[in-house]
């Protein structure tokens, strides 16, 4: 957040410096610094229709939160332990998976009431990630670190304790197990303040000043400073009056209104004006879209006949190519509702063509699939072969899921599974109980048609082997994982629960790393003697201190090199809580708090800790452990 004290100056010249008139080049003379965003838009949680809604959005802008990497992934900082997750409300602490940076964007806003649009915003004014380049790998994660801006006064460094992505959205503790909230619930405590919450001010309504009193509130008038130079030459001090709690919300966060919150209006205006649903008609050619996750669809002719709209609708909004061109186009049109029947007619021989759509997805259609799905042809839109030919085709269209179908003439018999055949096999036929009896009879051809995705698999969690061949498997999404002698032991399975199968049958399972070890295992590596322990999919390393700490040799089994190997790395296993810790070179002094390490000030040693002595470790283990860096809490500001 960008505060910065300015110099006091006599309410007689400061009046006379707000109430004369400035020009700023370059800037948008729309805006209006008084209102940055309506209340309900600030709270406004159906802007996206989810994760993936957002997702979506990142990818089309190209923004470096868009990348799902198990790498990338780890860069977010969120914690493993999932009693930490819990005790800052996150809404899925116990997934069992690192997610997204989308999808914690969408958690940390449902968590805290928050437009996730206005995270993005905020995550855009405050360190560039939705449109920005990174030129190396520290750079961008201090953005990452810093994502929201949240608690970086410009009077000294950014807090460690909102130090990461994930600590950004959601808080984090303190040394003494305070929580501490993270960004998107302070500003919305500042929108459900009664009367609102803007920034502190003194006796004259200035923010920022030697001697606050009070917090100013919806309705004031107060004088905020602005970043001075370019791009905008904005004066140094600039009154504004707090019109709803949002913008209360935003100047408490961002006390200036050049540069920081009219970025925030510039950015929010440029990709959320319309909500989600909008129809607007450009200008020059007079083609329709509707506004969909930040993004623009067009919407043609037939799609908008099929949803009940019409090209005279009075909500539709003409705008500019140039405001058009704010917003990035989706891939394909915005589609007709699921199961919409279009009739295209060929112009060179007059025949007409019907087919139906599913998740915008155009399938030409058979007799079978018109009954089974109880499609009314009569009921057709009419298109053009260019219209239709805009989507994306799927072929013919497959039965409904778990339709059991069997071609005229042949034995085989498949199940339908994502709009694929799977071949039925004894075995598996079995296993899942299908009974024959409503078994559907079709063409050749028309079975054909149908896309082949191989054997259907057994169930996940089989355990089998191959005929002449040692190796146990399981299957789990359609992986099949060897099983050593000591992890099959583990999870103590039994050679009798083991089938023995033929390869062809498993035809469409793909081959991965060993079978990883319970939750909560502690090993070592046979080749190299480290020590690990298992958790949430990934393996944390173990130092001597903490081995000994822990006891881990007592109860710690042996692994092969390739298992442990097969394994992600996460971050190294820390101290046990309460533990307190310093590094060889550095005089302070941290403790072990929910797994994170916590610089401790001389209070909270003699005073919590009663000035116990510290673990002396070397630089490089108390540095790999997640936590607080060296600017402690007593910058925290909620």
């Amino acid at each position: 957040m960008n505060k910065k004290l300015f110099s006091i100056l006599s309410f007689a010249v400061l009046l006379f410096t707000l109430s004369s008139s400035f020009a700023l080049a370059g800037f948008d003379p729309n805006f209006n610094p008084n209102q940055l965003i309506s209340d309900s838009a600030f709270t406004d949680l159906a802007s996206f229709s989810g994760p993936a809604g957002i997702q979506q959005f990142l990818a089309l802008k190209g923004s470096v939160l868009a990348n799902t990497s198990p790498d990338f992934l780890q860069n977010l900082k969120e914690p493993q332990d999932s009693s930490v997750k819990s005790g800052l409300k996150d809404p899925e602490p116990n997934l069992g998976r690192l997610r997204t940076a989308a999808e914690l964007i969408w958690d940390a806003s449902r968590q805290s009431g928050l437009n996730p649009q206005v995270i993005l915003v905020t995550m855009q004014k405050e360190q560039s990630l939705i449109s920005g380049t990174f030129n190396s790998d520290s750079s961008l994660q201090w953005a990452l670190d810093h994502a929201m801006g949240f608690n970086c006064p410009d009077t000294s460094g950014c807090s460690q304790l909102f130090s990461g992505f994930y600590f950004q959205l959601f808080g984090n503790f303190d040394a003494q197990g305070n929580r501490y909230i993270g960004a998107p619930e302070s500003l919305m405590r500042s929108f459900n303040t009664v009367g609102g919450r803007g920034p502190m001010v003194d006796a004259n309504n200035t923010t920022y000043a030697s001697s606050p009193v009070r917090i100013s509130q919806v309705g004031d008038t107060i004088y905020l400073d602005n970043t001075q130079g370019p791009p905008y030459n904005a004066p140094a001090t600039q009154a504004v009056t707090l019109s709803d709690l949002a913008t209360a919300a935003l100047y408490r966060y961002t006390p200036h209104v050049f540069n920081g919150n009219y970025n925030f209006w510039k950015f929010f205006t440029a990709w959320f004006k319309y909500a989600s649903g909008a129809l607007l008609r450009s200008e020059p050619d007079g083609n329709l879209y509707i506004i969909q996750n930040g993004s623009k669809a067009l919407l043609l002719d037939f799609v908008m006949y099929s949803r009940g709209l019409s090209p005279n609708n009075p909500g539709i909004t003409n705008v500019s190519s140039s405001e058009l061109s704010d917003y990035p186009t989706s891939q394909n049109p915005y589609p007709p509702t699921d199961n919409t029947i279009v009739k295209v007619t060929d112009p060179l021989t007059g025949i007409g063509v019907l087919y139906v759509f599913e998740n915008g997805i155009r399938y030409s259609l058979s007799t079978f699939g018109i009954q089974q799905r109880n499609l009314n042809p009569v009921n057709a839109f009419i298109a053009s072969a260019a219209e239709a030919g805009q989507f994306p085709s799927g072929g013919l269209l497959p039965p409904l899921d778990g339709t059991l179908v069997q071609p005229g003439g042949s034995q085989t018999v498949y199940i339908i599974q994502s709009g694929k055949k799977l071949a039925l096999t004894p075995f598996t036929a079995e296993q899942y109980g299908y009974s024959f009896k409503n078994l559907a009879v079709l063409t050749p051809n028309e079975v054909n048609q149908i896309p082949d995705g191989g054997f259907l698999l057994p169930q996940d969690g089989t355990l089998l082997k191959f005929a002449g061949q040692p190796t146990v498997y399981i299957l789990q999404d359609q992986i099949l994982h060897p099983i050593s002698g000591t992890i099959f032991n583990l999870y103590h399975y039994s050679f009798k629960n083991v089938d023995t199968l033929n390869q062809g049958e498993l035809s469409g399972a793909a081959f991965g790393g060993f079978l990883a070890p319970p939750e909560g295992t502690y090993f070592e590596d046979s080749q190299t003697a480290a020590y690990y322990y298992y958790n949430k999919g990934t393996k944390h390393s173990i130092s001597d201190f903490v081995a000994a700490q822990r006891n881990v040799k007592n109860y710690a089994v042996l692994l092969s090199d390739g298992e442990t190997s097969a394994i992600l790395d996460g971050e190294p296993l820390p101290p046990k809580d309460g533990t307190l810790i310093k590094s060889q070179s550095s005089p302070a002094i941290y403790a072990i708090v929910n797994g994170q390490k916590v610089i401790l000030d001389y209070n909270a040693w003699t005073r919590t800790y009663h000035g116990s002595a510290p673990a002396i470790l070397s630089d490089v283990e108390v540095q790999s452990y997640p936590g607080q860096g060296a600017n402690g809490a007593s910058q925290i500001q909620q």
